[in-house]
C-alpha cells in the first residue's frame, strides 16, 4: 500500500491529485474521518469502505510507523523548514483574513514549529524522524518535485499517471518576501525550526542521493517536468472526489466518536 505522509506547504496538494488520479477509488484522502491523528482503527474503519485500497494520504497521518500496514510504501515530501513557514503563514494570513503577526503566530501554533519532524515521529523526536525518512520508499523534495517525481517513477512499486496541474501556488507573495528581507523574522523561524533544518539537512544531503542512485538518476542532469495537464477534469479524479466527498466523508460524519 502507498502511504503518503503529507506536510503542510511542501507540494503535497498536488501530489495527492497524482494519486487520486492514479488510483481512482483505490485511494482515500483521510483527512474526511475528522481526526487530528489517526490510528490503528480509524485505519481499520477506513478499509471497511476501502476494501480495494491501495492508497491512503492525509496531514492527520502521524507516526505512520505506528500503523500496521500491508506492504507499506512510505512517502513524503519535505520542503526547507523557513521557507515552508513563512509560505504556511502567508497563507494562512490570505486565506483566513488573520491579522496575527508572523511571530505571534510562531509562538502559538504548533504547526509553524517543527512539524516535519512531528509529523513523522509523532513528537519532537529527530532520530525516529530521520528512521522513518530511511524507512520510506519514496523522499521528495519540494525545491526539485519534477527530479523527485523522476525518481519515484523508477522506485514506484505500482504504475502511476505523474502528470499534473500545479496547485495552490500564491499569485501574491508580498509577504513571504517580506519576511524573507528581515533577518530577524529568518532568524526566529530558525530558532522554532531547529529538528526541521536537520532533519531537512539529512534527507537533501544522506536520503535523497540515495534514492536517486537507486533510480538511476543524476540528481544535476535537467529532467522534464511533469507539469503538463490544463485541467484536472480526469475519470479517475472525479471518480475518486465523488466516492471520497459525497459518501466516505458523510460515513465519517455520523461515526460515533472516539471513546475518550
Amino acid at each position: 500500500m502507498m502511504i503518503f505522509l503529507h506536510i503542510p506547504k511542501t507540494g503535497g496538494t498536488t501530489f495527492q491529485f497524482i494519486l487520486e488520479n492514479s488510483f481512482g477509488i483505490r485511494h482515500c484522502h483521510l483527512g474526511h474521518l475528522g481526526r487530528k491523528t489517526i490510528g490503528q482503527p480509524d485505519l481499520d474503519f477506513t478499509r471497511r469502505f476501502f476494501p480495494w485500497l491501495r492508497s491512503i494520504a492525509g496531514e492527520n497521518l502521524v507516526d505512520p510507523l505506528s500503523l500496521s500496514v500491508p506492504d507499506p510504501f512510505y512517502m513524503t515530501f519535505l520542503r526547507e523548514p523557513v521557507a515552508r513557514v513563512f509560505s504556511h503563514y502567508q497563507d494562512t494570513v490570505l486565506r483566513n483574513k488573520i491579522r496575527m503577526t508572523f511571530e505571534e503566530m510562531l509562538r502559538s501554533d504548533e504547526v509553524l514549529e517543527n512539524i516535519q519532524v512531528k509529523l513523522m515521529a509523532g513528537g519532537r523526536n529527530l532520530d525516529k524522524a530521520k528512521h522513518f525518512l530511511e524507512k520510506c520508499g519514496f523522499v521528495g523534495l519540494t525545491e526539485k518535485f519534477d527530479l523527485s517525481l523522476h525518481v519515484l517513477e523508477r522506485l514506484s512499486p505500482c504504475r502511476l499517471n505523474l502528470n499534473y496541474k500545479k496547485k495552490l501556488a500564491a499569485r501574491d507573495n508580498t509577504i513571504k518576501r517580506s519576511l524573507e528581507n528581515d533577518s530577524r523574522m529568518v532568524e526566529m523561524a530558525r530558532e522554532y525550526n531547529r529538528l526541521d533544518l536537520e532533519l531537512y539537512a539529512f534527507a537533501v544531503n544522506e536520503i535523497f542521493p540515495k534514492l536517486c542512485a537507486r533510480a538511476g538518476i543524476n540528481p544535476s542532469d535537467p529532467v522534464s517536468s511533469f507539469d503538463t495537464y490544463s485541467s484536472e477534469i480526469k475519470p479517475k479524479f472525479l471518480l475518486h472526489r465523488l466516492y471520497n466527498m459525497a459518501f466516505f466523508r458523510q460515513v465519517c460524519k455520523m461515526r460515533q466518536p472516539t471513546p475518550a
